[in-house]
């Protein structure tokens, strides 16, 4: 694992699971995690909980490191609430926080977390009330992501928007752009003439509309997908991200710009970060 990796993944925190309202242990226990099995009092339950929603939320959220350096998310912090059923399943997950993107990927680790309970028939032990019996459980979970970058690159960012990537589809070409406020606009090009296609919250919304969906997911499969093509003096070049769309935490992303010559690259470079590209002069081809 390389370093920078490391260093994001240790800021990604996720604080205490609370309860809400209980007052007293008359009013039941807390639901039993897995692997939580062996400990009994309420504050075991609920420290050996958050442990383990941590680790399982950070597995799944870790590779929003990968793409947030590209995408201008600095330091982030959302509040997930969430019911532990009386059947022992997670239900109506809830995010707030200020940032789009980042509530998004918090409320998918939810999703997918019990997901992968499904797939291995497993359930937690729902939390009881003062007659022992079943009940829901609501609790909350503070989660904090925070940068290892400058966050006022894009304070000073010279464009009102940035493509993100671009889909070529039957004779026209749709650029995904994304503005200051990380919201995502479909913007059509069809002879140089530009026409607005839709607006989106965050990419899994992109992702469940078409043709997005098939171009995102052949971007899963391919590791790389075409931000943009444009001329600086006399020369074609088309920047691409690599990895963009890996659910690898260990995949770097990767900002390349290509320009080829006799069905060859002429010229090749490769950025690893979004400050690294901006000093380039490649980066105003993305800006809009």
């Amino acid at each position: 694992m390389n370093i920078r990796k490391i260093a994001s993944i240790a800021m990604f925190s996720i604080l205490a699971v609370s309860q809400g309202q209980q007052k007293n242990k008359k009013e039941g226990k807390m639901p039993v995690f897995i692997g939580c099995e062996a400990y009994s009092t309420n504050e075991e339950l609920r420290s050996c909980l958050n442990n383990g929603m941590n680790a399982a939320l950070k597995n799944e959220i870790e590779f929003f490191s990968n793409i947030a350096d590209y995408l201008h998310i600095g330091d982030s912090a959302s509040i997930l609430r969430f019911t532990i059923t009386k059947e022992g399943d997670f239900a109506n997950a809830n995010v707030e926080g200020i940032n789009p993107i980042f509530n998004s990927f918090v409320w998918t680790s939810i999703v997918l977390l019990q997901n992968r309970l499904d797939q291995n028939n497993l359930k937690l032990k729902p939390g009881l009330d003062s007659n022992n019996q079943p009940k829901d459980v609501n609790l909350t979970i503070p989660v904090r992501y925070q940068t290892e970058y400058d966050t006022k690159t894009y304070t000073e960012f010279p464009a009102n928007e940035r493509v993100l990537f671009t889909i070529n589809f039957e004779d026209e070409i749709i650029e995904v752009r994304m503005n200051r406020e990380h919201l995502i606009r479909t913007i059509g090009i069809n002879n140089e003439r530009e026409f607005y296609l839709g607006k989106y919250n965050n990419l899994f919304e992109l992702a469940t509309v078409e043709p997005y969906a098939s171009q995102i997911n052949d971007a899963f499969k391919a590791s790389y997908i075409l931000v943009t093509k444009g001329t600086i003096e006399g020369k074609e070049y088309s920047i691409r991200l690599k990895n963009f769309f890996s659910t690898n935490p260990e995949d770097f992303v990767l900002i390349e710009v290509i320009r080829e010559e006799n069905n060859t690259w002429a010229e090749y470079y490769s950025y690893k970060t979004k400050e690294e590209f901006n000093q380039s002069k490649f980066a105003k081809l993305t800006y809009r």
